[in-house]
């Protein structure tokens, strides 16, 4: 099935349509509805690594995709955390969420709340990012990363291992929160360049990957199907 806003066919412009790469898929849910990645191992022969909190979702992603895929919720150090599980995709660690964003998933999903105004929730026990990608046995520079953990993307961004690894192409999902601008900030202060705008998503290339990158360029833009809004 095809991503949720074109992010797969995004990254393959990028990148010329490469095969046999590698992503890193944080918050891949089922893996087939409106994943990010999906096309990327099934038609052009992508490895990678899918990571889902969501016990429901992981159960279907296992049977859905070839790729290494934890069951696990990526922080920026081990710890019990209080996680917003029966939101399903919309749903995070609760400390990790904005009041509005918070709000709209209650309501969407048609949660109870308690007196405190806080759904149900359940205890997930975090794995840093250097973790994980240490099980899958990921390569120093990963091609693609599909970052969406509602809420707490900046934070994994900060804690990401940049001494052993790297990625040439990211989409964080952003949901139109103040985060915005601090990931922005972030990234381009570790030279990458920001691209395109996708719906709630920003997509940012690495500089020195795309040497002959002139992001503000005709032609560059040119490249690009869907325009920065």
């Amino acid at each position: 099935m095809p991503s949720q806003f074109g992010q797969d066919h995004l990254v393959l412009q990028l990148l010329n349509g490469k095969r046999d790469g590698f992503f890193l898929d944080t918050g891949a849910a089922d893996g087939i509805r409106s994943s990010n990645t999906e096309l990327l191992e099934r038609a052009f022969g992508w490895r990678g690594l899918c990571v889902e909190p969501n016990t429901g979702f992981y159960d279907k992603l296992i049977r859905a995709r070839r790729c290494t895929c934890l069951n696990a919720c990526l922080y920026d150090r081990v710890a019990d955390l209080p996680f917003l599980e029966a939101a399903g995709t919309l749903g995070g660690l609760l400390n990790a969420f904005d009041p509005g964003q918070l709000a709209f998933a209650i309501k969407n999903q048609r949660l109870p709340v308690d007196a405190a105004g806080i759904p149900p929730l359940v205890t997930k026990r975090t794995m840093t990012i250097a973790t994980a990608l240490t099980l899958a046995q990921a390569p120093p520079v990963i091609d693609y990363w599909s970052l969406d953990t509602e809420g707490s993307e900046l934070l994994l961004l900060q804690s990401f291992p940049f001494d052993e690894h790297t990625f040439n192409v990211i989409t964080v999902e952003h949901n139109h929160q103040p985060a915005r601008v601090d990931i922005r900030r972030f990234l381009e202060a570790r030279g990458f360049v920001f691209v395109t705008a996708v719906f709630i998503d920003d997509c940012y290339v690495r500089a020195a990957a795309f040497p002959n990158l002139h992001s503000n360029s005709a032609a560059w833009r040119k490249r690009i199907s869907r325009p920065a809004r």
